[in-house]
């Protein structure tokens, strides 16, 4: 067991004050015979003090800890630098860390409450947060149901996508992906908005029959019009169709997902749906304050989706829209907060 200030002052036969006091370098407060003891005993025992404790002491603790994954997208890392600025607003410093599990996670998450943070946010949650027992608030942005406070509406995102195909007149409309076991949210807005409609599932990873496959959707069952799940997947996809062949969107119409900048450098301007990390930041932080603020740590419920916005490029069927521009504003991580010129 840790040996703790008040232990150390039992022994040097002091106060807890005087303790305190040469422990914290205010050497001048106590005689050099008792300092020489404290520190003595505090290296015997190998004393560390509890972080937490000095900084509520201090009343000092402006921290709120971020949680996200290392394997998500460029889209986590941009909410993730929305949610640091926006605390730092709040005059509240951030610390991040990434695991790489559930159990990492887990062991993450108590970490920080220990550390005395004044709240934490899971940017993409892993476990079953609301079921901790800790001290610090939490907002929750877990990618499975029943475990998110606050999230981006995915189901609204493919219903967008797939009822601007059909805009374009496209009756057998697919939907491309990395597992269909990833997108359990994107994969029930792409069938609500089928309604009646037979749906076309194409998965990529793993999947070594995907050109034939392919090639007998759009062949066979004239599938001409592609949901994608991610704008990098959707880029390569319309790379390999143009060197299949295709056209895009004449031959074949595509709709990616993300609003990553690459959409713009696309063979054809990809349209895609923009991930609104500016207001799920935003709304994050407000929520992580108002439980922070009123005291109630509960998990929310229902919980609160984030609508996306579709932005209209060329490979949906749209008519060029004549954006051409080199203007320099910085490396942008996504379109997000971005309208069309």
């Amino acid at each position: 067991m840790a040996i703790t200030s008040s232990d150390i002052a039992k022994l040097a036969g002091v106060s807890r004050s005087a303790v305190s006091a040469v422990l914290n370098g205010h050497y001048n407060k106590v005689s050099l015979a008792k300092r020489e003891k404290i520190l003595s005993i505090a290296h015997d025992f190998h004393y560390r003090p509890n972080q937490a404790a000095l900084i509520l002491a201090r009343k000092a603790v402006r921290k709120v800890g971020i949680i996200t994954s290392p394997f998500m997208s460029g889209l986590y890392s941009d909410l993730v630098s929305k949610l640091v600025f926006l605390l730092k607003e709040r005059r509240y410093s951030s610390s991040v860390l990434l695991p790489v599990d559930a159990a990492d996670e887990m062991e993450a998450i108590l970490d920080m409450d220990s550390s005395g943070v004044d709240g934490i946010i899971a940017a993409y949650a892993l476990n079953d947060i609301h079921k901790f027992n800790i001290r610090a608030p939490i907002v929750s942005m877990s990618p499975y149901p029943g475990q998110y406070e606050l999230r981006v509406d995915l189901r609204h995102s493919f219903q967008l996508a797939v009822e601007h195909l059909k805009g374009h007149g496209h009756t057998e409309i697919g939907m491309l992906c990395p597992k269909l076991s990833v997108v359990p949210l994107q994969h029930k807005g792409y069938l609500d908005a089928l309604g009646n409609a037979h749906p076309h599932i194409l998965e990529v990873t793993e999947n070594k029959s995907f050109a034939s496959e392919l090639k007998q959707l759009v062949e066979k069952q004239n599938v001409r019009a592609w949901t994608v799940t991610n704008d990098l997947l959707a880029a390569k996809f319309m790379k390999f169709l143009i060197r299949q062949g295709y056209r895009v969107p004449q031959d074949i119409a595509l709709i990616g997902f993300d609003g990553a900048p690459l959409a713009e450098i696309t063979p054809c301007p990809l349209t895609t749906v923009i991930f609104p990390a500016s207001a799920v930041a935003a709304r994050a932080v407000e929520m992580l304050f108002e439980k922070i603020d009123g005291g109630d740590h509960s998990f929310r419920k229902p919980p609160e989706l984030i609508p996306p916005e579709l932005y209209i490029g060329e490979s949906c069927g749209c008519p060029p829209h004549g954006r051409n521009t080199m203007v320099w504003d910085g490396q942008r991580i996504s379109l997000d907060g971005r309208l069309p010129e």
